[in-house]
């Protein structure tokens, strides 16, 4: 037979290049409908697969378009493929990760042809446009016995091929049901259902595998998994991906007794080295647990919701359980934040946030005490400050978002992070655990729960913690006498000469928030400071815990 290849040279180039041809896919007739079955069925474009899956789109497949934009079918030089799936990362930047299984991998990855929307129009076809192709990956990461290869395709699916870059869940919590969307025997995409909660089961060991190798176990519901399904993912009751096909392809007869074995996601996100684990690329400060889908082609991800309640030890009233309302009353707190213009280093996207008139004349126990600024930290170093907002206390302790009531949003994915509050003239406080966050608010209560440091984090007021008052300075520390201290900072705010004279305004020097500052007399904001420190000593310093 005779092969007539046809390689265009520009005119710059002649007689430089060469050409090498090292290896040939044989695809007569049908490239998806290989081998003995392929043979007998090559007058039809796509071979199909058994009758009791579900195309994508049918009704079934509602709800999963997303999803099923993320799931391609690839091919190697050999005529052999499997299924597998584009994964976000959390910078959700469109960095075109392909995660698929070892067993499938052939080290001709430059060679691999990855098939996007290969779909059927119609809920009973069996044959789609195979034009949205791409060519070549290289490989990131593997993993024999954890079974993935997670590869970066040479080029990033364009705008037209809407494809979207699936979440994934690394808690190791157990699914409490399963969908795969995979492409079983070379066939349209298709999807499956597991209604139930999925169970965790070792694997048969063999030679050089770890002794703690754990899949998921799940028996259909709706559908059945193939051949060629290998490497579909796994995805939860959350859409997100848990694992991906490892064992087990089904008939239609026996989709009830015969279970599907799925490779645990979180077991390949850990590992000795960038080149055999998953969490060097996809979150690279290894502080999210779960993260959602990424469409590039559509919204912005949701933010994370914070919802904090805490405390001022400055202006605190135990008979109200609540701060008092002086600041705010005599029309001193600003409209924009203080703390960009004091020089505080916002990250993240934070910084310059401003409310309303409106929002300031709220009052009552909903009534704003002062701005804060609230600080999300890596949950693996608590000293990595991810990102930062400034936001409004009320005087019920809700820290919340400059319309006044909405919990505040970062612009981070979900996932664990410490939570830190500093105000301008109170010592700063965190949690003392990671707190896991997402786009749906959970209360942090930080006048309850444990925080960073122990006991001497926060001064307890009436059983309720608060932040330490008395930082005039903002050094994070309170100093009653020495070099820098704070004392002479409210007597430097009052004039610096005759200890009785008052200043009115919004001041750092107003421990109290009351409006006023004052070096001596009642409610002075000096006798905050040498409580802070112990009251008895006045050499004493008491300095905020947070790393």
């Amino acid at each position: 037979d005779d092969l007539v290849i046809e390689y265009v040279e520009p005119v710059p180039a002649l007689g430089v290049s060469r050409l090498v041809v090292s290896g040939l896919t044989h695809g007569y007739r049908d490239i998806f409908a290989f081998g003995p079955q392929g043979a007998s069925r090559d007058y039809d474009p796509g071979y199909q697969s058994a009758a009791c899956h579900n195309n994508i789109i049918c009704p079934e497949g509602n709800g999963w378009e997303d999803q099923a934009s993320a799931v391609a079918m690839f091919l190697r030089p050999d005529g052999n493929g499997c299924t597998g799936a584009l994964l976000n990362n959390t910078a959700e930047d469109g960095t075109p990760y392909f995660h698929v299984a070892n067993h499938c991998y052939t080290a001709t990855e430059s060679q691999w042809v990855f098939y996007f929307n290969y779909e059927s129009p119609t809920c009973v076809g069996s044959t789609g446009p195979t034009t949205d192709v791409l060519t070549g990956a290289t490989v990131r990461a593997s993993d024999y016995f954890d079974d993935f290869v997670l590869l970066e395709l040479f080029n990033t699916p364009p705008p037209s091929y809407d494809v979207y870059y699936l979440g994934w869940d690394r808690s190791g919590n157990t699914p409490q049901s399963t969908t795969v969307i995979h492409h079983p025997l070379y066939d349209v995409k298709k999807i499956s259902f597991d209604d139930d909660p999925a169970t965790s089961y070792q694997v048969t060991p063999y030679q050089g595998a770890p002794q703690d190798t754990y899949l998921w176990r799940t028996y259909w519901d709706d559908g059945i998994v193939q051949a060629v399904s290998s490497g579909s993912p796994a995805l939860d009751q959350n859409k997100r991906m848990v694992g991906h096909m490892w064992e087990g392809a089904q008939t239609c007869s026996n989709a009830s007794t015969v279970y599907t074995g799925f490779a645990k996601f979180d077991r390949s996100w850990n590992g000795s080295s960038p080149a055999n684990r998953l969490r060097d690329w996809l979150d690279p400060s290894n502080n999210t647990t779960a993260l959602d889908g990424f469409d590039p082609n559509g919204q912005p991800s949701p933010p994370v919701l914070v919802q904090v309640r805490t405390l001022l030890g400055g202006c605190y009233d135990p008979n109200t359980g609540l701060h008092t309302d002086a600041l705010r009353a005599a029309g001193m707190v600003p409209l924009t934040e203080p703390y960009t213009a004091a020089g505080f280093s916002h990250v993240g996207g934070g910084g310059n946030e401003s409310t309303s008139a409106g929002v300031l004349a709220t009052t009552g126990p909903l009534a704003v005490t002062d701005w804060v600024v609230l600080e999300l930290r890596d949950a693996n170093d608590p000293t990595a400050v991810v990102a930062t907002r400034s936001a409004l206390l009320l005087r019920n302790g809700n820290v919340v978002d400059v319309d006044g009531s909405s919990a505040v949003a970062f612009a981070v994915p979900p996932g664990d992070h410490y939570i830190a509050v500093r105000h301008r003239n109170h010592l700063g406080l965190m949690t003392q655990n990671p707190q896991m966050l997402s786009t749906t608010p959970s209360l942090k209560d930080l006048r309850s729960m444990p925080l960073f440091g122990g006991g001497q984090a926060a001064v307890v007021i009436d059983g309720q913690k608060c932040l330490w008052p008395g930082d005039v300075t903002g050094n994070g520390v309170v100093a009653y006498s020495g070099g820098g201290n704070d004392r002479d900072a409210i007597l430097s705010a009052i004039g610096g000469v005759v200890p009785t004279q008052v200043v009115q305004g919004y001041y750092a020097a107003d421990a109290n928030l009351d409006g006023t500052v004052r070096y001596a007399g009642t409610n002075n904001d000096r006798d905050l400071l040498l409580q802070t420190v112990g009251g008895t000593v006045p050499t004493a310093t008491r300095s905020d815990l947070l790393p």
